[in-house]
C-alpha cells in the first residue's frame, strides 16, 4: 500500500473523517501513475472507470468547444480528488484533465470501489453528503456569476485557491492570469487591471505563471 496515497485520502475533503481501516482498504485498491507536462490524464466523454487523487503536481481541468475554445474549470493540486461523479454514476467524464507540471496521481478502479461501498455503507453515505455539498457550491457559483462584479469574483477565487495551500502567508498560486480570466469568463485585460491594482496595495504580487497572495483580509474586503 502506498503511504502517499493514504496521506492524500486522509487529508482530502472527500475522504476526511472516514475510519483509518476503511481508508486503508481504498488505498489498497489504488495504482500510482506519473504524467509529464501537457500529458492528458483523462479525456472528456471517455468512460469514468477510475477515481483520481493528486499526490504531486497539478492538473488543469477544462472543457473545449467544437471550434477549439477552452473554458478552464479548475486547477487541481496535491490532496485533491478528481472524477468522483463519473466513478459513482458510471457515466462518462465531463471534462478533460492535463498535467501542467510533472504530476503523480493514484487511481482507484470504479468496480472494486463500488463493491467496497456496497460492503461499507459508511463510505457510500459519506460520498452522498459530499455530493450534496458540491451541488450547493455549484448553485453558489451560478449566483456569483450572475450578481457579483469581476473584482468580487476574482477576490473570492484567489482566497479560495490560497486557502487550499498549507502554511502561512505568502501563498503562491500556480495559475496564470489567462487561466483566471478563462475561469471567470472575463477578459485577461480586466483581470490584469484588478491584479495590478491589488499589487500596488500589497495584496498580491504577480509572477510569471503564478500569483503570490500576501494579504487575505484585503482580498476578502474586495470580495464583499
Amino acid at each position: 500500500m502506498n503511504l502517499a496515497t493514504l496521506t492524500v485520502l486522509k487529508n482530502s475533503n472527500w475522504f476526511r473523517g472516514i475510519a483509518d481501516e476503511l481508508l486503508r482498504e481504498i488505498a489498497a485498491l489504488s495504482v500510482t501513475r506519473n504524467y509529464a507536462v501537457g500529458e492528458t490524464i483523462f479525456q472528456r466523454d471517455e468512460p469514468g472507470d477510475y477515481l483520481f487523487g493528486v499526490i504531486a503536481g497539478s492538473i488543469r481541468v477544462a472543457i473545449h468547444s467544437p471550434d477549439g475554445r477552452e473554458l478552464a474549470l479548475n486547477t487541481m493540486g496535491p490532496g485533491d480528488i478528481i472524477g468522483e461523479i463519473a466513478v459513482l454514476d458510471g457515466g462518462v467524464r465531463t471534462a478533460t484533465g492535463r498535467a501542467t507540471e510533472p504530476t503523480q496521481v493514484f487511481v482507484v478502479p470504479r468496480e472494486p470501489f463500488a463493491q467496497l461501498m456496497r460492503r461499507q455503507p459508511d463510505i457510500a453515505l459519506h460520498m452522498i453528503e459530499l455530493l450534496c455539498e458540491r451541488v450547493r457550491h455549484a448553485h453558489q457559483q451560478v449566483e456569483e456569476a450572475a450578481f457579483l462584479t469581476l473584482p468580487q469574483r476574482l477576490g473570492r477565487q484567489l482566497v479560495a485557491l490560497a486557502n487550499t495551500g498549507a502554511g502561512a502567508l505568502p501563498v503562491t498560486i500556480k495559475i496564470s492570469q489567462g487561466e483566471l480570466a478563462t475561469f471567470l469568463n472575463a477578459s485577461r485585460q480586466l483581470v490584469n487591471g484588478c491584479l495590478q491594482g491589488w499589487q500596488k496595495q500589497g495584496y498580491v504580487s504577480l509572477k510569471r505563471g503564478s500569483i503570490v497572495v500576501h494579504d487575505l483580509d484585503g482580498l476578502l474586503e474586495e470580495s464583499v
